[in-house]
């Protein structure tokens, strides 16, 4: 019998990967809001301290969900469709990278800025990283073999002692050329390949032992064994931070500690997102069938995650963009932009819901 490349979807994974475009969310617009709401300002660090869950949720869900889709077909005879459903997302990626650009490239156009430099940089985003790393999945599946909690713990460790020790050894080019944008993609950038794969790469046996709990029942005991290893990467996390100096509201928020990504700051926000991961997993196994509508719009938002990413880059610009023809102040101006971007996002999700409800394809006899 054929099989298919991917699994069914296991919601505690999408309502995780939601929060995290939550916390994207809120860095991204935050700090707009308060700009327009200064008597808020005194909540504007511990809420968008929230906000730096974003990038090490989003790597720690994406190495779980290769593990949990993945790596079982990947090993046995269904590798060919897997590598075919990496490729196909892989295109997709590159198309939003460079969809999300636009924005940008408008905006230096109106200005008349032609720079080659500022044109290049722009390019930069989570998305690069994500097309370079469904790239590699094939070759971190085959490296993970029969062993692959070791191999996991090998060979992201072998990422970034590769970044740590080629970085100080790759000097910053002054004139912002070709080789610091490579730089930036490979080692110095906040989603920097070679790091963030490290820990993709190690959240992956998370995804194996899901799935295997998820096909025996055994979700329970799956979330009782991942409880001691969240807490103590968050532990971890703290003692090297307060180590480094590092460690502080200010300095999270600002986010001059994610590039180049320090480990203790994955680890300090590793632990986190496999806590939410875990209480995402004990809410599914408790909630009543009604109760579980309400958190089925928050897996349908995290199954969106992709265009609602790629379109929230339009949404401050394209506010600018209406300056040039009528000027919007006060609360509207925060208003008219996020209700629009809600019923965008109301509409993917009405996508995403009906594409749930299609009756999946029979397999087809070899």
């Amino acid at each position: 019998m054929s099989k298919s490349a991917s699994a069914p979807r296991f919601t505690a994974i999408d309502e995780t990967r939601a929060l995290a475009i939550i916390s994207m969310m809120i860095m991204h617009f935050g700090p707009g809001v308060f700009q327009r709401l200064p008597a808020l300002a005194p909540l504007a660090e511990p809420v968008l301290f929230w906000g730096r869950f974003a990038t090490t949720t989003f790597i720690l869900v994406f190495g779980v969900t290769v593990g949990f889709v993945y790596y079982e077909r990947f090993q046995g005879p269904s590798r060919p469709q897997v590598l075919k459903a990496v490729h196909a997302r892989s295109r997709l990626l590159v198309l939003c990278a460079l969809l999300i650009c636009v924005p940008t490239y408008i905006n230096l156009a109106l200005t008349g800025d032609f720079n080659g430099s500022r044109w290049l940089f722009s390019t930069y985003s989570i998305l690069n990283y994500y097309a370079l790393a469904l790239l590699s999945v094939p070759l971190w599946l085959r490296a993970l073999g029969t062993t692959p909690l070791r191999n996991a713990l090998l060979l992201g460790a072998a990422h970034w002692a590769l970044a740590l020790a080629w970085l100080p050894f790759w000097p910053i080019d002054p004139a912002l050329g070709f080789q610091e944008y490579l730089r930036l993609n490979l080692l110095s950038g906040p989603y920097a390949y070679l790091q963030l794969s490290g820990s993709a790469i190690m959240a992956i046996p998370v995804g194996i032992a899901l799935r295997q709990a998820v096909r025996t029942g055994q979700e329970r005991a799956f979330v009782k064994r991942l409880l001691p290893v969240a807490l103590g990467l968050t532990a971890a996390g703290c003692v090297l931070g307060l180590i480094s100096g590092e460690l502080s509201l200010h300095v999270i928020v600002a986010g001059t500690a994610k590039a180049p990504p320090r480990i203790w700051y994955w680890l300090f926000f590793a632990g986190p997102g496999l806590l939410m991961l875990s209480g995402f997993i004990l809410l599914g196994l408790h909630l009543g069938a009604r109760e579980k509508k309400l958190t089925y719009l928050l897996a349908l938002f995290g199954q969106a995650s992709l265009p609602i990413y790629t379109a929230h880059s339009f949404v401050l610009p394209a506010l600018n963009w209406l300056d040039y023809w009528v000027v919007i102040e006060g609360i509207g101006r925060i208003a008219l932009p996020f209700v629009l971007f809600a019923v965008y996002c109301g509409i993917v999700m009405d996508y995403y819901h009906r594409k749930g409800l299609r009756p999946r394809a029979a397999p087809r006899a070899a």
